[in-house]
Formats: C-alpha cells, sequence, structure tokens
C-alpha cells in the first residue's frame, strides 16, 4: 500500500473541513435565500459563515504543524483570501445560472467546488505556510 505523505493528508483534512463548510455554506444559503434574502447578501452571508468555521478547523487541525502561533497576520490573509474566492465565486455562481440555465442550487453547488482548489492553494502556500519555508520550498512542497 502507498504511504500518504503529509502534503496529501493535509489536503485530505481540507477536504474533509471544505465539505463540513460548505454544508454550513448550503444550508444557510438554501435557508436566507428561500426566505427573500436578495442574491449577494444571502451569498455573502453563507459563504461568510463556512469561512469562520473554514479557519478556526483549518488553524488548528489541518495545518497546525505547519502554524506555529495564532496571529492578526494570519488572520487577515485569511479574510482577503476568501474575500477574492467569494468573488470569483459570485461570478461563477452567476455564470453558471445565467449560462446553463441550473437553478440558483444548483449553480450554488458549482461555485461551491471552485471554491476548494483557490482555497486550497491560498491557504497552503499563503496564509497557513510553514514559517521556516522559503518562497522556493513551498513551491516544491505541494
Amino acid at each position: 500500500m502507498a504511504k500518504v505523505t503529509k502534503r496529501q493528508q493535509e489536503f485530505l483534512k481540507f477536504c474533509i473541513v471544505g465539505v463540513l463548510n460548505s454544508a454550513i455554506d448550503f444550508a444557510v444559503f438554501a435557508m436566507i435565500y428561500a426566505w427573500g434574502i436578495p442574491l449577494l447578501p444571502a451569498h455573502t452571508l453563507s459563504y461568510s459563515c463556512g469561512v469562520m468555521n473554514s479557519f478556526l478547523l483549518n488553524q488548528k487541525w489541518t495545518f497546525k504543524e505547519s502554524v506555529q502561533q495564532q496571529s492578526i497576520r494570519q488572520l487577515v490573509q485569511f479574510i482577503v483570501l476568501n474575500l477574492v474566492t467569494l468573488s470569483l465565486t459570485y461570478g461563477l455562481l452567476l455564470w453558471v445560472h445565467t449560462t446553463w440555465g441550473f437553478s440558483m442550487l444548483v449553480s450554488r453547488l458549482f461555485s461551491i467546488a471552485g471554491s476548494v482548489v483557490i482555497n486550497f492553494l491560498g491557504s497552503r502556500l499563503w496564509v497557513f505556510r510553514p514559517a521556516n519555508s522559503t518562497s522556493v520550498n513551498r513551491r516544491t512542497k505541494i
């Protein structure tokens, strides 16, 4: 049987956290969108609920060996990363909905899937990077 590397373990943990985040995001979105909350505020609020969960679990569990200590810098970077992801996934949500004609909830699932790649790379390479790595080493360790 093949040995699972540290990076593969991190990615698996990241995906487990992501499933939980996505469930929180999707449930909150479905609930508040059904209540008549407009699309952009509903998307933003539901995504923010998943982000709060994501930061805590990824810092304490997924990337705990890379994280030396909790810092304001790390929190700010995480928020910036997720604002970028929020913008990109909102565009994807609208594009899938208008181009393919899927319902808003199905389109939301597509946008959630798109956020996985952006967030893993941003989290691994920027937010929760090992403190003693050089930029060259970070690129080769993914």
